[in-house]
């Protein structure tokens, strides 16, 4: 049976199916496509942020109520669990050109354990699906120090909710959606601050949107917002007054330069 791949007709934008030798048009969901991997190159991303206690202060919403600092440099990671933790856990990242990279770790209870890769960014943390344990409680990723914190899994998700991104090299992000929940019921008294932080990689920051809202904000761009290679992405939440619980969900496509 011929393979059946699905490209996009740089004349049209058409979704055509390929199949064999024939080539055709058929009404094709792209979104599901993409999913599925059937669209060469193209990727999608989800990015999940969740924190219980935000504050006034607009942090990137992830595991610290405190604002998120990437790495200066390229550096070895810490990795550490907890008690007699031995759970694997995916580190995925970037190196000092925006490449990315990854490994598994096997924890080694609550002694840190350094990574093979030199990580710039931290995409994220996740326990992998075939580990042969869950983690006992908060997985963490700190530098070697154990002075700075870059990624935490909360125990029992077993997945870094840092709504946090860097665009690696020679791909363009293309951003189409968002939704956050606030724990706030409406009151116009207290409502939650949103605003998505693009630091691009000559350190030009620039704040893309900002809104106010109260229960809950949605975003989905009929054209997707472009956002190049090396910029780090943060989407950031505070409150008008006391704290709340919020969450946040990012969706896009990432897309090489050269297609």
């Amino acid at each position: 049976m011929a393979e059946e791949q699905v490209v996009i007709d740089d004349n049209t934008g058409a979704l055509e199916i390929i199949k064999g030798t024939n080539q055709y048009l058929q009404t094709y969901d792209f979104n599901l496509a993409v999913a599925r991997g059937r669209i060469t190159g193209v990727t999608n991303v989800n990015i999940f942020g969740y924190q219980a206690a935000v504050g006034t202060n607009q942090y990137a919403v992830w595991e610290n109520v405190a604002a998120y600092v990437p790495p200066a440099t390229a550096q070895l990671m810490h990795v550490t669990g907890t008690g007699s933790d031995s759970a694997s856990i995916l580190v995925q990242g970037l190196d000092a050109s925006y490449n990315p990279i990854s490994e598994t770790v096997i924890l080694n209870g609550s002694t840190p354990v350094t990574t093979i890769n030199q990580y710039f960014r931290i995409q994220g943390i996740s326990v992998t699906a075939g580990s042969v344990t869950n983690p006992a409680s908060t997985v963490t990723l700190t530098n070697i120090a154990n002075t700075v914190t870059y990624a935490k899994i909360n125990a029992n998700v077993g997945k870094s909710q840092m709504a946090i991104y860097t665009v690696p090299a020679g791909n363009t992000f293309y951003l189409s959606r968002i939704d956050s929940v606030t724990s706030l019921n409406g009151n116009t008294a207290a409502f939650t601050n949103y605003r998505n932080q693009n630091t691009f990689s000559t350190g030009v920051v620039q704040y893309v949107a900002q809104a106010v809202f109260t229960q809950n904000y949605r975003i989905q761009r009929v054209v997707p917002l472009p956002i190049p290679a090396g910029t780090d992405i943060q989407f950031q939440l505070g409150t008008s007054t006391g704290t709340a619980t919020v969450s946040i969900f990012v969706e896009g496509f990432l897309v090489p330069n050269n297609i």
